[in-house]
């Protein structure tokens, strides 16, 4: 199935419905985001929600040395996970608080004691935390257009003396401090003891952060955001309980096999050639006239809200089973769980 781009919803019927001009794009862009969101949220949507709004993904470089998963912005959530290929419980971040329960974890075990948990942690702003602070923000621009147009990115955290960091930007007291695009890169004109906000323009070319040791100059990469990204913030994971490695090896430095579900975030459309989380073009023309609907203020406009985000919930629903079918959900049953007798090597299936 091909995927839906902001163009096709454009040069569809949508626009006349909503009253809106077809090379009206941003209002069209509007549209569409809305009854996107809104469709996402919606309860209807249910624990893993709508055709294409999950995607399977794999982690490189977690190991029980780097117990991490740090989502990028595209993933909402992560359902399922697997570790070297075995199923893996993902706990919410009360289930460490939970009365008379094993408590805030890391937990120490023995080295043969697996017990393999994901566990969600708060949202962060980079990929890699600051090691051995303070350190110095480095930020490279890889499209001059940005300095020509003088584009910014605003660093927010603490200095050297674990102070808040205030600037003023015009008439504007700011927490933070405001960089403009230099060719090749720019620095903080201090070093930071924490990093607790990143926020940017939108760019014509990708940001790259780095966290340098004001010492030795030593440099390493800590964040990439894309050219429409404006705000810094991505989903973690602590593994607690980590194999050393995959198929019995010891070695704690080689990554093991970490594969997941993830349920995927919605990144607006701004420009035709963006893609839509959503692929089906019925029910997005549904929601949208149900949000035209939603903003008249009168009793037969509310009614018709309600009836048109029914029929776009039903398309989706059809969808579902069109992609996927109706008659084979994934159960696995097993009436004796992990206690088969090839795991106790009797029987004929050793």
């Amino acid at each position: 199935m091909p995927r839906l781009r902001l163009y096709d919803i454009r040069m569809s019927r949508l626009p006349e419905l909503v009253g809106k001009c077809q090379a009206d794009i941003p209002s069209i862009a509007n549209y569409v985001n809305s009854a996107q969101r809104r469709l996402l949220l919606c309860r209807e949507a249910g624990d893993e929600g709508w055709y294409g709004t999950w995607a399977e993904v794999a982690f490189s470089l977690v190991s029980r040395t780097n117990p991490y998963i740090t989502c990028p912005r595209e993933i909402a959530r992560l359902e399922k996970l697997t570790v070297c290929r075995q199923p893996v419980f993902i706990q919410n971040q009360f289930y460490e608080y939970l009365d008379y329960g094993n408590g805030r974890m890391p937990r120490l075990y023995r080295d043969n004691y697996c017990n393999t948990q994901a566990y969600s942690r708060n949202n962060v702003i980079t990929f890699a935390n600051l090691a051995s602070p303070p350190k110095t923000i480095r930020i490279y621009w890889t499209d001059a257009a940005d300095v020509s147009a003088a584009k910014r990115v605003l660093l927010q955290g603490t200095d050297s003396s674990d102070t808040v960091i205030y600037s003023q930007d015009n008439l504007n007291q700011v927490q933070g401090i405001f960089l403009s695009a230099e060719m090749p890169f720019v620095d903080s004109p201090m070093t930071l003891n924490t990093l607790t906000g990143i926020q940017k323009d939108v760019t014509a070319g990708q940001v790259q952060f780095f966290q340098v040791d004001p010492t030795t100059g030593e440099q390493s990469l800590m964040l990439t955001m894309e050219p429409g990204e404006t705000v810094a913030g991505y989903r973690r994971y602590y593994l607690n309980s980590l194999p050393s490695a995959c198929c019995q090896r010891t070695d704690t430095s080689v990554p093991v096999q970490v594969t997941a579900i993830a349920k995927l975030e919605l990144i607006p459309a701004h420009v035709d050639t963006d893609y839509l989380l959503f692929h089906n073009l019925e029910a997005i023309i549904e929601e949208c006239q149900s949000v035209r609907y939603s903003e008249i203020d009168n009793e037969t406009s509310k009614k018709m809200a309600v009836e048109k985000h029914v029929q776009a919930v039903r398309l989706l629903q059809g969808e579902l089973v069109h992609y996927l079918g109706k008659d084979k959900p994934a159960i696995n049953f097993a009436p004796f769980g992990s206690a088969r007798l090839s795991h106790q090597k009797i029987g004929s299936m050793i």
